[in-house]
């Protein structure tokens, strides 16, 4: 009969949801002052973000099946800062029509793909740092790849025989977050990094920052701030009677702010944002990092970030590529800080979609058995107490990536991972995995693919309607 047809049908089309893409693109070459870094593409993600809350909020059929959302293609270029905004104005938008006829709860799922393509492993690391931070991820978001996370460090750097190039904005970048993250996780075997790092960056924020700082151009936007905000905000006007004096930890706190739509500090200085401003503007500041909501109103902070999205001299010099040799103090902090991350991320329940043929073809690893996932998680796999405590846990899952590029099925992906185990080999030719601990391993990797996965289970949604 006719109804039952129609209830078959619902039901398979329940099997189905969408996860949305945004495409990244690297930066224009063409320096405009009056436009942020990677202008085109903010732009882009703002239509289209406001088109998938408008096409929620009209309650069609597959906006009811839309349950996350995910930004891919080539990193470099463009960092998860030009997704930041609407990636909090989506996970956060709860739309007119939600209700019981829908088939979601109104907040979108997230994954963002980072960390595989990356031109030194700390830019990798900070990649994957700044996803989490300023797109807000949390407990059941996922991050796609994450190589850099699980790469051997030193190995990596060896493979590029201790060299890198890379761009004098991305490198100084790179050296200030090294030495943040070093300072957070307590690393106290690190002076020979710190020391290094503390006289690289004076060389580079000198280059790129101090030498095109003028005094009249600073003095002018503290009285416009002074003015802006002495109307309104007393407290944070006094800030602004302070001199011009910058170091590493205001660098520091100015990226901590690039979570925040650009054009706010078009000024020099952090603007005032109405409570009455519409959906979208109401996340152009990241509320949940910088912790210390009132970085905002540090001025050197303030000024520091507008000069990385509009001085002409900061972006053109920052963009000319530069070759470095890592000394061996940079490649052992940059180890324990990968340590140090890898727990963080297990501990937040944020999982890893690991792709081993895109991995293994895109990746620096020349066998399958050395994929990091075995070092992200190997509960199952061994039961040596002590390697099981010394791995983080990570929750990760096995796919496919582009199923149709790397011509693979998720059928494949487990199988090579199987043979490659079992396999595997200590010194002495000893196997150093049991079948069956492998097939354990596997399980779980599948459970925990089933539990990453953002469709709603079939019999919630029936209890919800009522049909059991």
């Amino acid at each position: 009969s006719e109804f039952p047809r129609r209830r078959w049908y619902s039901q398979l089309q329940r099997r189905y949801f969408y996860v949305y893409h945004f495409i990244k693109e690297a930066d224009e070459k063409e320096v405009d002052e009056m436009m942020a870094r990677n202008n085109h593409v903010r732009d882009t993600v703002k239509k289209q973000a406001c088109a998938i809350a408008m096409m929620r909020d009209r309650g069609y059929d597959e906006a009811k099946r839309i349950r996350g959302i995910d930004a891919s293609a080539s990193e470099i270029g463009c960092r998860p800062e030009v997704f930041a905004q609407a990636f909090r104005f989506l996970k956060n938008y709860v739309s007119k029509e939600d209700g019981d006829d829908r088939w979601t709860d109104g907040n979108l799922m997230a994954t963002y793909h980072v960390g595989e393509d990356f031109l030194d492993v700390v830019d990798g690391l900070r990649a994957i740092d700044e996803a989490i931070h300023f797109l807000n991820l949390r407990c059941g978001d996922r991050l796609g790849h994450a190589l850099a996370l699980g790469v051997g460090v030193k190995e990596w750097y060896l493979s590029k025989s201790g060299r890198i190039l890379i761009s004098k904005q991305d490198y100084l970048d790179n050296l200030v977050w090294l030495y943040a993250k070093i300072r957070k996780y307590n690393i106290v075997e690190a002076v020979d990094a710190q020391n290094y790092i503390k006289k690289r960056f004076h060389e580079y924020f000198q280059e790129l920052y101090l030498n095109n700082i003028s005094t009249d151009k600073y003095e002018k936007v503290i009285k416009a701030a002074k003015q802006f905000f002495g109307k309104k905000e007393n407290e944070i006007a006094v800030h602004y009677n302070n001199t011009m004096s910058m170091d590493i930890d205001d660098y520091y706190d100015a990226w901590k702010l690039r979570g925040d739509d650009p054009y706010i500090y078009v000024r020099g200085f952090a603007e005032y944002i109405p409570y009455e401003a519409d959906q979208w503007d109401i996340y152009a500041v990241d509320k949940m990092f910088p912790q210390n909501y009132a970085i905002r109103y540090s001025p050197e902070a303030a000024f520091l970030y507008y000069m990385y999205h509009f001085d002409n001299n900061v972006r053109k010099i920052g963009a000319e590529v530069v070759e470095i040799k890592v000394p061996e103090s940079i490649i052992k902090v940059t180890t324990l800080v990968q340590k140090a991350l890898q727990q963080e991320i297990a501990e937040m329940g944020i999982g890893i979609e690991a792709n081993p043929s895109s991995n293994y073809l895109i990746g620096t690893f020349r066998r399958y058995d050395r994929h990091p996932m075995v070092s992200w998680y190997n509960l199952g796999l061994t039961y040596d107490e002590e390697k099981i405590e010394e791995c983080p846990q990570i929750q990760v899952s096995i796919n496919t990536d582009d199923q149709g590029v790397f011509a693979t099925y998720l059928e494949n992906e487990y199988a090579y991972m199987a043979l490659a185990l079992e396999k595997y080999k200590d010194k002495d030719g000893k196997k150093i995995y049991k079948r069956s601990c492998i097939m354990k391993w596997l399980e779980n990797i599948r459970e925990i693919g089933i539990n990453q996965s953002f469709q709603k289970s079939d019999v919630l949604y029936d209890v919800i309607r009522g049909n059991v």
